[in-house]
């Protein structure tokens, strides 16, 4: 190892282990020969501290993905350990080390990815330069002012729904008597985290103040559109009506049953299809999981009644599969199955973003849930904000466009608002 190296880590460790080590960021990307670096393997199979470090397996090739690394200590519930922090160019990824492990990757990056380390102590800093040659210098500086050690806290991400004494978590089975969480509901804890965070961000992004309006279609059990009420209600201390629509009539008597028991006193279910049920006038239309072209009578009904904002997981994607006659390039698409399928996925919801757009939604779509759980996984959301004729004509401009590249005849939300 290159001695200005050694002794830049062992003023390192030294440093943490005496609490004085602030802040350590590494920079310069090195254009890397991957022949002449020390054999990966080599690296692994000797080094038996290391088991489960992320980058273990491709760390020279993850090297030149990110920009830099800032690197802190932080306190964890395993004790103190240290912040690696990557910066990539469109997110940050963060993994924390034991000194020796952290000791073990700086070992490789330093030198071999990047070529600048800046140290930074309570009243000294160290600087570590490499040349493309490899050849390095190590600079010590005294700093005019003391910096502080600040020990970030590793904590989990605070939940909208915590673990506790929540009635209606209990009554939907998902939380023991004693306000534990069940193991086997531990997915379906997450996905309602999940979901409310971008049901969150969506009311923050509309207009809506008070007066909360929401209409579930499809609410099956019930598990978001409980959670859709009590997040309004007790967390944002809001005025909200819930109805809940379900096809079956058990389900929605049960559902009914534990609104009761839960004094959610404005959440009602009803016997209904999304298509002609009787709704009111909702700010807020959700349908999740809504199987082909129920999700499009879904958007149709949220359009057409105004709603502030529109939240649609969809599921199947059957009646544009049916036309799919790509042209020119895009046939490759229909030689394998799968393949077809899932472009039949991406040309559906693309389009009904699109269309979505067109009438002054802004709108994103984003993976809902792990697509290890499910490869039905999509959210879109849609905040009503301006419409203007021009942005219409364009949006459907391109929705024809997309149609005409992949032979598609009609999508049946175009269809239901008469816009073919």
């Amino acid at each position: 190892m290159n001695d200005n190296l050694s002794v830049f880590l062992s003023v390192f460790s030294e440093s943490f282990e005496n609490n004085i080590f602030s802040k350590l960021t590494i920079s310069l990307i090195k254009k890397i020969n991957t022949e002449n670096l020390i054999n990966r393997e080599n690296i692994i199979n000797t080094n038996n501290i290391i088991k489960n470090i992320n980058t273990e397996k491709n760390v020279y090739f993850e090297s030149i993905e990110y920009k830099s690394i800032v690197i802190k200590p932080v306190v964890s519930n395993l004790g103190n350990k240290i912040s690696f922090v990557f910066k990539y160019q469109t997110k940050d990824i963060t993994k924390n080390y034991s000194l020796e492990e952290a000791i073990f990757q700086l070992k490789i990056l330093i030198g071999n990815c990047f070529l600048h380390a800046d140290l930074y102590l309570i009243s000294n800093s160290y600087h570590l330069m490499f040349d493309k040659n490899g050849k390095s210098r190590l600079l010590q500086k005294q700093l005019s002012t003391k910096r502080n050690v600040e020990l970030q806290h590793d904590k989990q991400k605070k939940r909208l729904i915590e673990e506790g004494d929540l009635l209606f978590l209990k009554l939907l089975g998902i939380f023991t008597e004693e306000g534990k969480l069940k193991n086997d509901k531990r997915d379906k804890f997450k996905q309602i985290n999940k979901y409310l965070e971008f049901f969150a961000q969506s009311l923050k992004e509309s207009s809506i103040v008070n007066d909360f309006r929401i209409a579930d279609m499809g609410s099956g059990k019930g598990y978001l559109t409980f959670a859709m009420y009590d997040f309004i209600f007790r967390i944002l201390r809001k005025n909200v009506s819930v109805i809940g629509v379900e096809f079956r009539p058990e389900m929605v008597n049960l559902c009914n049953d534990l609104a009761k028991k839960a004094n959610f006193l404005n959440l009602n279910f009803i016997q209904g299809t999304i298509e002609i049920s009787e709704i009111g006038s909702p700010n807020v239309l959700i349908a999740l999981h809504a199987c082909d072209t129920a999700t499009d009578e879904a958007i149709f009904r949220g359009i057409k009644l105004g709603a502030e904002v529109i939240m649609i997981s969809p599921c199947c994607h059957k009646q544009i599969r049916k036309q799919l006659n790509p042209i020119g390039t895009n046939k490759s698409f229909s030689k394998f199955g799968i393949i077809e399928e899932r472009q039949a996925e991406i040309v559906t919801d693309t389009i009904r973003a699109l269309i979505l757009e067109s009438y002054g939604y802004h709108t994103k779509i984003f993976e809902f849930i792990s697509s290890e759980h499910t490869p039905k996984n999509l959210m879109i959301t849609a905040v009503k904000k301006n419409f203007s004729e021009s942005t219409f004509l364009a949006k459907i401009q391109e929705v024809k466009s997309l149609k005409e590249s992949f032979g598609i005849q009609v999508h049946y939300l175009e269809k239901l608002l008469n816009i073919v």
